[in-house]
């Protein structure tokens, strides 16, 4: 592989990584990345090793090619025996073309999935100065690996360990949306809130509830969603346009039926670290039955 070569592969690596939806599960993630690699390096097979609950074994999380089945299968594999584990606890990459003449090279796994490794190259995954994983390459189907072959898969670990922390700050990021909303639904009162846009942000179970909606509002325009309300629209434009906001305050609004109700409401300013405006909310109930209201 010419030094131009190593180069424009790289480069087209991390364009596909850059492209790559964190929305999708991270097993798909990690095959789009393994298959394309796989095709780059020209290898029969690549896969990642993380370590399970027990830092003493590490498991096959994803796998491109051959025997990949019955890698999968493979759930333990101790840190303290083969090349991968060695590598894990080193943090020392390696390339063999010889790995059945190396002490370390764990041939029982071979035995198990009934696949020849003719040459493997391992090296660390690596986050923070911490090792998180091991990514591997099995079987030139030309050839011995060479040093460009290592480079690659060396900047290849890389980009996967942005990959997987992406992937668990993204995972992080949904968990704390879902409890979010989770508490969002659990409270009794109505909440909307829309960012500096003017698109729905929230909208919880409650406030259809009262506001007679059937079915969620959210990323449209707030606009467009309360056409019937409009009240309340001109109460969540006001706050951010004036940066006030209140409590315990009466609104006469509709259902989307066209039924006329009271609503008792408080609102809030959304602001960033930075003061930066980037949106508003409101808080309401009905008290439409309370009796000696306007």
């Amino acid at each position: 592989m010419a030094e131009n070569n190593l180069q424009k592969h790289l480069k087209a690596l991390d364009e596909m990584c850059s492209r790559i939806s964190f929305s999708l599960k991270d097993t798909e993630v990690f095959a789009q990345i393994l298959k394309r690699s796989s095709e780059i390096l020209d290898v029969e097979g690549m896969s990642v090793l993380l370590p399970t609950a027990d830092p003493n074994f590490l498991r096959f999380y994803a796998v491109e090619g051959k025997a990949k089945d019955e890698l999968l299968k493979l759930k333990n594999i101790p840190t303290k025996e083969g090349i991968a584990g060695w590598v894990f606890n080193t943090g020392k990459a390696v390339s063999l073309n010889d790995p059945y003449s190396h002490p370390k090279f764990l041939q029982q796994v071979d035995r198990k999935t009934g696949y020849q490794t003719r040459n493997i190259i391992c090296v660390p995954l690596i986050s923070r100065m911490k090792k998180i994983g091991i990514l591997e390459a099995v079987n030139k189907k030309t050839g011995d690996f060479i040093q460009d072959d290592l480079y690659f898969t060396q900047a290849l670990a890389g980009i996967i360990s942005v990959v997987i922390r992406n992937i668990a700050l993204f995972a992080e990021l949904t968990n704390k949306n879902n409890m979010i909303k989770s508490v969002l639904n659990g409270i009794p009162g109505g909440f909307i809130s829309i960012n500096s846009a003017g698109k729905i942000l929230e909208f919880n179970t409650a406030a259809g509830r009262i506001l007679g909606f059937g079915s969620g509002v959210q990323d449209m325009r707030v606009e467009d969603a309360f056409k019937m309300q409009g009240e309340i629209v001109s109460v969540l434009k006001d706050v951010m346009k004036t940066g006030k906001t209140g409590n315990r305050l009466i609104l006469n609004t509709r259902k989307n039926s066209g039924e006329k109700i009271i609503i008792g409401y408080g609102t809030i300013l959304m602001k960033n670290e930075s003061a930066k405006v980037l949106g508003s909310g409101i808080i309401f109930q009905d008290l439409t039955k309370i009796q000696g209201l306007p």
